[in-house]
């Protein structure tokens, strides 16, 4: 008895094999039997009937010979007779050593003796005509040689027609043979293919039904019916498998019974854990319902755990921006966690959260759920109102009285009122730079304040970075020229469009163009370039000049950075580039700097492109 799945499977294959072979065999042995038929049909009766065809066309050519021998004295008649006699021998030959058809060698034996009386007769019209004229050799032709030529015409017509019904008859057998061959081959192959279903189907299901069993039982497993076995009575490897899984199963039990309260145990902290934390947490599943969330969100967003539990996101919290931010981390399909700093109004109360969202994945990296972390940073956003209205408040009050101060210098240097020494002069000289700088300053932080607290004031449009460029540089031509610097622009005057407040932008840009001018030394130069790329417009501010440390590279853009080294710190008040960073990333886009001491910076900011 075979014991393997192999072994099962190997007979059962082996005798589809045999059944294919036994009709195999069968159709070929028939189909060379009716080639054989076939060939004998088209050869020999063919062979047979153009052998008839050529003596009848010969012995037509003899009598044509006669009459014109008889009627025109014509001596050449003559050879042709005999070679149109040699051609019908020839054929003659072939036919008598092809008779195959029953009667066929008593015409061969008659068309010869006649054919052999006809040829004499010829002789005997030559003798008659040169004897007794030509009227007596066209009586002997009509008398004798008449009847003799249409007797042998008669008699190769009815040998041609013997081969004609035989071929006739072999084709009518060769049909019967082909159809009966026909239903054999059809016959053998319905019994191949039924049989063939049967048996693989009866041994298909004999095979399979443990292994559908076994399936089943595993589907149990893993619904948590660990006391699940497979009752297979088999020795092969199916019976081998459901053994195993039998152990398997034991095991499994006897691990849920070790293990199963040390899991629960954990749960329950990790359930402690969420919940005690300060700040609130959602947990979600694939479809946005609630699984979990702690007593922190309950408290601010006014829900309660089993009121909203596997329900869908928005109705437990109804905020359309939110759900949309939520839903993008499944979108994006990002493994990171997402960031975003949203202003919520909750009970009519305005919060600020800096909201943290991170896809939960299983070994496979397929999401099942998304952990939601709500950073209230409500008290720090007022902090820094506070901070912002502050300095506009400061910014304003020591505007005033420096104006005063400014228009005091201006009435001490002018010379109507009297004229100052030259030390008199250079402290007042002093006090109106440190006034201007310091007037600058204060223009630049109320700008500042104004960007931080109201990013309304932006008047978006639909432009052509070009056309900001090209003022930028009209703007400081005169200084560039001043200072022995090549000031230049490079770009495509069909770059597509750009929806920004062009006052910003190019408030934003003169900035780093100013910034540029104060640190590059005659001979060197700026250039300007932008390009489109990846639906952004990249604009690049780069110079020859001395260069930014690499340790001030990162915070260049924070407020009040001065960069020292030499004689760099006092050409700037660490404003420009913060406000100019404010800009940018209130029109969406980016800004970053690269530098290298004695080779010159590059400034690159980024606008996105309108659609």
């Amino acid at each position: 008895m075979i014991k393997t799945l192999k072994g099962k499977i190997s007979v059962v294959y082996i005798c589809l094999v045999l059944m294919i072979a036994i009709v195999g065999f069968t159709s070929a042995f028939n189909l060379h039997a009716l080639s054989r038929s076939i060939d004998g049909l088209m050869v020999n009766n063919y062979k047979s009937i153009n052998a008839a065809n050529n003596m009848i066309e010969a012995i037509d050519g003899q009598n044509v010979a006669i009459l014109n021998y008889l009627n025109n004295n014509d001596q050449k008649q003559i050879n042709l007779f005999y070679k149109n006699s040699d051609e019908f021998y020839k054929w003659y030959n072939i036919e008598a050593n092809n008779i195959t058809e029953l009667g066929e060698r008593d015409y061969v034996s008659k068309i010869n003796n006649d054919y052999a009386r006809y040829v004499m007769s010829f002789s005997d019209v030559q003798d008659i005509r040169n004897k007794q004229g030509t009227d007596k050799a066209t009586n002997f032709y009509d008398d004798k040689i008449t009847n003799l030529y249409n007797n042998l015409k008669s008699d190769l017509k009815g040998l041609a027609a013997i081969n004609e019904k035989a071929m006739f008859g072999g084709k009518d057998k060769v049909t019967k043979d082909s159809i009966a061959i026909m239903y054999i081959i059809l016959g053998l192959s319905s019994v191949a293919v039924i049989g063939g279903y049967l048996i693989s189907t009866f041994f298909i299901n004999k095979f399979l039904k443990p292994i559908y069993i076994l399936t089943e039982s595993i589907k149990s497993v893993r619904e948590g019916e660990l006391h699940k076995e497979i009752d297979v009575d088999s020795s092969d490897e199916i019976g081998l498998l459901a053994h195993e899984f039998n152990n398997m199963t034991k095991r499994l039990q006897q691990f849920e019974y070790s293990s199963k309260g040390k899991l629960l145990t954990e749960k329950n902290k990790s359930i402690a854990i969420v919940k005690s934390i300060s700040d609130p947490l959602i947990v979600l599943d694939t479809n946005y319902k609630f699984t979990l969330l702690n007593d922190a969100c309950e408290d601010i967003f006014g829900i309660k755990e089993t009121d909203v539990l596997h329900k869908h996101f928005l109705e437990g919290i109804r905020n359309g921006e939110l759900y949309e931010y939520i839903s993008s981390i499944y979108k994006e399909d990002n493994e990171k966690k997402s960031e975003k700093i949203m202003n919520i109004e909750v009970n009519e109360k305005d919060y600020y959260f800096n909201i943290i969202s991170t896809a939960i994945k299983d070994r496979d990296l397929e999401s099942y759920g998304i952990v939601v972390l709500f950073q209230n940073i409500t008290k720090l956003k007022q902090l820094e109102k506070i901070k912002t209205d502050f300095m506009g408040t400061i910014s304003h009050e020591l505007k005033t009285p420096l104006t005063s101060i400014m228009m005091g210098v201006s009435l001490i240097t002018d010379k109507k009122i009297g004229d100052l020494n030259e030390k008199q002069k250079n402290i007042v000289d002093a006090i109106r730079e440190d006034g201007e700088r310091l007037a600058s300053l204060i223009s630049e932080l109320l700008q500042l304040s104004k960007i931080e607290s109201d990013k309304a004031i932006f008047n978006m449009k639909q432009c052509s970075i070009i056309g900001v460029i090209e003022n930028c540089v009209k703007r400081f031509n005169d200084q560039a020229i001043s200072k022995e610097v090549n000031l230049y622009y490079e770009g495509s005057e069909w770059l597509p469009q750009v929806t920004i407040d062009p006052e910003k932008v190019s408030w934003a840009l003169n900035n780093l163009v100013s910034n540029a001018l104060k640190y590059i030394n005659a001979g060197d130069e700026i250039s300007i370039k932008v390009k489109a790329k990846n639906n952004e417009m990249y604009v690049s501010v780069e110079d020859t000049g001395v260069g930014i440390p690499n340790e001030y590279q990162k915070i260049i853009f924070d407020k009040f950075v001065q960069v020292k080294g030499g004689d760099l710190e006092m050409r700037s008040s660490g404003i420009g580039l913060a406000i100019t960073k404010e800009i940018i990333e209130a029109h969406g886009g980016d800004i970053w700097c690269e530098s290298k001491l004695d080779v010159g910076s590059k400034f690159t900011f980024t606008l996105p492109i309108s659609n």
